[in-house]
């Protein structure tokens, strides 16, 4: 099995990060092939919605996406993480989760691949207020994208550098998520 974990969030050993770390290192364990894809760090221009990602079935552009198209074509599972700032993915996810428009042109992926996104925030009822966006990430990965199995969690309370391993949310939502990718374990 193939995962590939993004990482949308500024801080590569914040609450996401850590989170996404904590699932990647269970898959690897698992014997999962793993990818951990930070954007930080990443040449990921923005999207300019161009007619070439229908007419063509590529992006033009020149840039780190190119690996990022290659890596969710080939994964079995894909799972992106973000922080909720403002009410909303931090913009480098935003600029990442455009630029698979050319993706959702192409209508390529296969059959049976999993996909998940993890949200976490620092309100308490986070995962109430912000609801929406776990709609939003469904719809994205199971009909824009073609995953056929998807799940998107909000994980609230989780302020700047909030241990993991003592949240009883994060926990929650860790075992929900392993769960979901390892369903025989």
């Amino acid at each position: 099995m193939k995962i590939v974990f993004v990482n949308g969030s500024p801080r590569p050993d914040g609450n996401t990060g850590t989170m996404l770390k904590t699932l990647a290192k269970e898959a690897r364990q698992r014997g999962a092939e793993v990818t951990y894809y930070e954007i930080l760090g990443k040449d990921v221009q923005d999207c300019d919605g161009c007619y070439r990602c229908e007419s063509e079935a590529r992006c033009v552009k020149d840039d780190d996406m190119t690996e990022a198209y290659d890596l969710i074509r080939s994964c079995d599972a894909f799972v992106i993480g973000s922080p909720i700032y403002m009410g909303a993915e931090t913009g480098m996810t935003k600029c990442f989760v455009d630029r698979l428009y050319c993706m959702i042109a192409q209508k390529k992926l296969r059959p049976g691949k999993k996909a998940a996104a993890l949200f976490t925030c620092g309100m308490i009822e986070g995962h109430i207020f912000y609801y929406y966006m776990q709609t939003r990430y469904d719809k994205l990965l199971r009909d824009d994208l073609g995953f056929e199995n998807v799940m998107s969690s909000i994980v609230s309370g989780m302020k700047t550098k909030v241990d993991v391993e003592g949240s009883f949310y994060a926990q929650k939502t860790l075992k929900e998520m392993a769960q979901f990718l390892f369903p025989e374990g």
